[in-house]
Formats: structure tokens, sequence, C-alpha cells
């Protein structure tokens, strides 16, 4: 009998054992299972939240890009309305209006149908660079004083090559902006050389020595075509 009652224990502590082991792995296995649940809702939550961010972005840059949009149709169509306007374009640029007159800093000079702008240069700054520069722009002629006559000199190219065609007696004038002129008439004309410091003729005479009020000059042949001028 104790025999039996030894045998019937252990088989009852083998079955309590296989029944605490199965639920035991039981209970591992539905922890298992649930935190492979949590993972995967946590990754899907993830990637919802990431999706949703991304579809925010995109649409704040279509809302943007609608707004930039219409403010360039707004843009374009102020422009089309402006240019369908009839009013005219104001243009304060002197150079692209068609009646305006350069005068330079000392008026414009007219001979016959030449006309070109003077520009004052001071001869005692011993420099020739600013006088190269006023008569090598276009429309633009040196006006100095030198040895107490008045001079004007530009390129023959540039239309003072009128100086040569130009007979005694010839009339000429400098206009001012605001509308007086001083008048002058050709009493000589002579082939010369410009030495530098002096303006003479064919013989070394200085034409700053000769009667006259202006002499104007420009470059002729191997040397300078010269003309001097009294007022009229």
């Amino acid at each position: 009998m104790k025999r039996y009652l030894i045998i019937l224990f252990y088989a009852f502590m083998l079955l309590f054992s296989t029944f605490a082991l199965a639920k035991t792995t039981d209970t591992n296995a539905k922890t298992k299972i649930i935190n492979e649940k949590e993972l995967v809702e946590n990754k899907n939550k993830t990637i919802k939240e990431e999706y949703d961010n991304t579809e925010k972005e995109e649409k704040e840059k279509q809302e943007e890009l609608k707004v930039d949009n219409k403010e360039n149709e707004i843009e374009n169509t102020d422009a089309a309305q402006t240019s369908a306007t009839n009013e005219p374009v104001q243009n304060n640029s002197p150079a692209t209006e068609t009646n305006y007159v350069k005068y330079g800093t000392f008026g414009r000079l007219y001979i016959s149908d030449y006309s070109v702008a003077l520009y004052d240069y001071n001869v005692n700054t011993y420099s020739s660079s600013s006088l190269q520069t006023i008569v090598n722009n276009a429309d633009s002629a040196a006006y100095y004083k030198n040895y107490g006559k008045l001079v004007i000199a530009d390129h023959n190219y540039q239309g003072f090559s009128i100086l040569a065609s130009l007979t005694e007696g010839t009339t000429s004038y400098i206009k001012f902006e605001d509308g007086s002129i001083i008048q002058y008439k050709l009493i000589k004309k002579s082939k010369g050389f410009n030495t530098g410091p002096d303006l003479v003729d064919t013989e070394g005479n200085s034409f700053f020595n000769m009667n006259s009020d202006i002499i104007m000059y420009t470059c002729y042949e191997d040397g300078i075509m010269a003309t001097l001028w009294s007022l009229s």
C-alpha cells in the first residue's frame, strides 16, 4: 500500500510539472505574440506618421506653388493692361528724346550743316589725356584757352574736316542752352603743325600771335588745318 501511494505521488508530481511547463510555454508564446504585435503596430504607426508628414509637406508645396502662380498671373495681367493703355510712357532719358540737343559744357558750335557739342578743357593741367578723351568722344569737341586765345579742336573724321572746305567770310556761331549765341566770321585759313605747346603755320609762325578771337583746328594731311575767326 505504501509503495502504491509513493507511485501515485510521483505520478501526480509528474502530471503537475507537465501542466506547469505547458502553461509557462503557453504564457511565453502569448507574450511573444503580444510583443510582436506591438512591434508591428508601432512600425505601422511610424510609417503612417511619416506618410502623413510627407503628404502634408506636399500639400503645403502645392499651396505655395498656387500662390506663386496666382501672383505671376496678376503681374502678367497688370503688364498686359499697362502695355495696352493708350497713355504714353514717360521716358526721362534725354538721349532718347527726338528733339534733345547736347550743349556740352560750353554750348554747341554750328558751321553750315555741321554742329558739335563743346566741352571745356583746362590746358594748364599739362596733360593731354583729358583733351584726347574729349575729342575721341562722338559729338564732342574740346574748347579751351591757350596763350590768351580761345581754341576749338576735334578730329577731322568726326566732321571737323569741314574746316578744309570753308572760304573766308564764312560765318559760324556758338549757341548756348539758354538760346543766346556768339557769332564768328572766318578771316584766315592755313595749313600748319601742332608742335605740342604751339600751333604754327608752314613757316613756323604761331597762330596765337595772329589777329583772331578764336582758333579752330583739326588734323589735315601730315599736319593741321587751322582757321582763324573774329567776332561778327
